[in-house]
């Protein structure tokens, strides 16, 4: 009967091995495939601090905000440094206008970046144009916002940094960081205005005559 037990224990346990081994598969840690940063393209002033953000997705499909866990780093750090928490602070000296590329990266998977350009101040205008300002209802409208900046001559382009303000928010959706608004089914006819605005300056209105 003892011999009987022995062997059964034996057996058990050696079940219990095969079973723990078979489960290992199911709980494999899932690596990291890529990476994304943002926000994309920002413009900010010297008096701003801009922060980024990392994610990573993994080979199972997953992703995990890596913000806090990935390497840093920025190109020009003569135009703006970040942190180790992937925060963007400019140089107080800077003159006219600077862009730097921000980085994040882990491993041996590929970086990901983004520019971040970097005024000296506030922007004397701003120039807003439109691609049409007879755009067709249930179509969609692609704005380019462009301000002049103290000691530079060049307009630069701010339209993903810019806040917009819209007359009709219900018939244009047009969102803060994007340049394309969509204009509802129902819009033909309406006459709609946009205006953007960038560190308290605003610019030129626009006004959408939709078909």
């Amino acid at each position: 009967m003892d011999g009987f037990r022995r062997k059964l224990g034996f057996s058990v346990a050696i079940l219990s091995l095969a079973i723990a081994s078979g489960c290992t598969g199911f709980f494999v840690k899932p690596t990291l495939s890529s990476l994304s940063i943002g926000p994309q393209t920002q413009t900010i002033t010297t008096a701003q601090t801009l922060q980024m953000s990392a994610t990573g997705t993994f080979n199972d499909g997953s992703t995990k905000d890596l913000t806090g866990q990935v390497n840093w780093s920025s190109d020009t750090t003569s135009c703006a440094t970040v942190s180790s928490s992937g925060l963007v602070t400019p140089v107080k000296t800077v003159t006219g206008i600077c862009t730097t590329t921000i980085s994040a990266a882990s491993g041996t998977v590929s970086a990901a970046t983004t520019t971040v350009t970097v005024t000296e101040g506030t922007p004397l205008s701003i120039a807003l144009t439109a691609s049409t300002t007879t755009p067709q209802h249930n179509g969609t409208v692609t704005f380019l916002a462009k301000a002049t900046f103290p000691n530079s001559g060049t307009p630069q382009d701010i339209t993903t940094s810019v806040t917009w303000i819209i007359s009709d928010t219900t018939n244009l959706t047009l969102t803060d960081g994007s340049n394309t608004g969509t204009l509802s089914a129902g819009s033909a006819g309406l006459a709609i205005s946009v205006q953007a605005s960038f560190d308290g300056v605003l610019s030129n209105v626009v006004t959408l005559n939709v078909q």
